[in-house]
């Protein structure tokens, strides 16, 4: 008896501990795809942009209409998400990239472009 109120005593003050909660990647997902989608001019950006591309030897860029990244891509998976950041996979009809996203006070903004490699060849096998 007294085991199973000790058990029961330690379960319920570890349930109720202050922790870390979940993060809800659904919802993190959705914010970031409407910004993406209504920022036409790039300007959802953190003050230290950074665009990486895949081209060997090219410099990073802080300049993202001069790359190959454009409003219209879309969301093709999540990697690791928190509640001040998130690392989002997109695709366009010529590339894919890593997106680093931070989140600010006035909304998600993107922080770091990986251009992973161009999607001409899965284009071509159609």
């Amino acid at each position: 008896m007294r085991s199973t109120l000790l058990c029961v005593l330690v379960v319920s003050a570890c349930a109720s501990a202050p922790g870390k909660h979940p993060v809800n990647i659904p919802a993190t997902r959705h914010q970031i795809d409407d910004t993406i989608a209504a920022d036409l001019g790039f300007t959802r950006l953190t003050h230290d942009f950074e665009y990486q591309s895949a081209m060997p030897g090219a410099r990073p860029s802080d300049h993202p209409e001069a790359t190959g990244l454009t409003a219209s891509r879309t969301i093709a998976g999540m990697g690791h998400v928190t509640d001040d950041s998130a690392v989002v996979y997109t695709r366009t009809d010529h590339a894919r990239f890593e997106e680093t996203w931070r989140r600010e006070p006035d909304g998600w903004k993107l922080h770091h472009v990986k251009e992973l490699g161009t999607n001409l060849g899965a284009a071509a096998a159609r």
